[in-house]
């Protein structure tokens, strides 16, 4: 048979035997294997049937497969649309035009993840990463073979829902973390899972050290613009001397639906999305080229859509927070953004059995805790961007499995 390489086998996680008795692969491949009923609500991700992309994204595919889109298109993506994404992305993340040469159109913001740090990493390097924080990116930065040091958030008490109830990143372990000399930071904004959207002082403290200990940055902004109760979002690419160390990831997967279209943007200094390009040319070689062109009207024209969206998922969030809560099996607060809730779970169920007993007794597929660092232990990650006339049913199912779990 074959001899897996190291780097496969890194991408595993095998250390995490201890805690899962598997390592993270077998631990999800055991639950995706998992029975369940034939009818499985899936709240892993969006609802996209009850909340589709906007009505201008299959005539624009359309029209692009009929023959006004190139089928090969540069590796970086097709010209024309890179300088209307320049322009659009201008407008969100608060920073001049940059030009089509800074911007790379990827499959998918995990693309742009992948090739960002093909593109910064060697072998060795000393990357940092909140804990907890978005489930691919530290198996990606084992598999380069990084050193990842988590920085651990400052949880609020779980169901305060104060202003103030916010988690944030511990700033003296990341000035610690920082001394060492780094040579990266990555971190999803808002993060992913909690929601949390940090503050301006916790996104100048991360541009402070990075300009002061030199290190580069990759800013997962995927639901920047998916924010609630009228919260400020901060850019760390807009700060002073962050735009030419830091690359920050967008895309119209969640906020718009259009996951299945396999669309990411990035945004970086000319010479290293020079070099993402260079990994994308000999991986995906580009962005699905009919669906390249949707890119040129995302942001532009979907500021209706917008209002309606955030009106409609923050409703649901509100409903969700309130009924966890209500059951005393849960503790959770509101987030401020994306489409999750990280509740803690209240049982001494352990996450794996908690998630495999909602697979198979309440038909309902959530991400377990663990998969998001070692904070996330004791947690699950609930997508509430759900059919309003399943949603509230599912919860209930939810609630009574757990209950059933026993008190922690």
């Amino acid at each position: 048979m074959f001899d897996l390489p190291e780097a496969i086998q890194r991408l595993s996680m095998p250390e995490l035997s201890g805690q899962l008795g598997m390592s993270l692969r077998d631990a999800e491949r055991a639950l995706e294997n998992a029975p369940g009923p034939a009818e499985l609500l899936d709240a892993t991700y969006a609802d996209t049937h009850r909340f589709p992309p906007p009505a201008w994204a299959l005539p624009t595919f359309v029209d692009a497969a009929g023959g006004s889109g190139m089928t090969y298109t540069p590796y970086r993506g097709d010209r024309a649309v890179r300088e209307a994404v320049a322009d659009n992305v201008s407008t969100v993340l608060g920073i001049p035009a940059t030009g089509p040469t800074d911007v790379i159109l990827t499959p998918g913001t995990q693309g742009a993840l992948f090739v960002a740090l093909a593109a910064l990493l060697s072998p060795g390097d000393l990357v940092l990463l909140p804990d907890p924080d978005y489930l691919s990116t530290e198996r990606m930065l084992r598999y380069f073979g990084a050193e990842v040091r988590r920085i651990p958030m400052v949880w609020p008490h779980e169901g305060d829902t104060g202003r103030g109830a916010r988690p944030t990143l511990d700033l003296d372990a990341l000035e610690r973390a920082a001394a060492e000399r780094p040579r990266l930071m990555v971190f999803s904004h808002p993060n992913n899972p909690t929601g949390a959207v940090y503050d301006e002082g916790t996104i100048t403290a991360i541009a402070d050290l990075a300009r002061r200990f030199d290190f580069a940055v990759i800013a997962d902004e995927l639901y920047c613009r998916l924010v609630y109760d009228g919260e400020t979002f901060h850019h760390i690419a807009a700060l002073e001397g962050m735009a030419e160390r830091t690359v920050t990831l967008l895309g119209p997967s969640k906020t718009e639906s259009l996951s299945g279209y396999r669309l990411g943007v990035a945004v970086g200094p000319r010479p290293l999305v020079d070099a993402m390009e260079d990994v994308q040319s000999c991986t995906a070689l580009r962005a699905p080229s009919y669906a390249q062109h949707l890119l040129a009207r995302w942001i532009a024209e979907d500021g209706t859509f917008l209002e309606r969206r955030l009106r409609e998922y923050q409703a649901l969030r509100d409903t969700t927070v309130k009924k966890l809560n209500d059951s005393s099996l849960f503790r959770v607060n509101a987030s401020y953004g994306t489409a999750y809730v990280f509740p803690e779970v209240l049982t001494a169920a352990s996450d794996q059995e908690v998630a495999l007993a909602l697979k198979e007794k309440a038909g309902v597929v959530v991400n377990p805790g663990y998969q998001f660092g070692p904070a996330g232990t004791g947690r699950m990650r609930l997508c509430f961007a759900q059919d309003e006339a399943v949603w509230d049913a599912a919860l209930d199912r939810i609630i009574d499995v757990v209950g059933a779990l026993g008190p922690a």
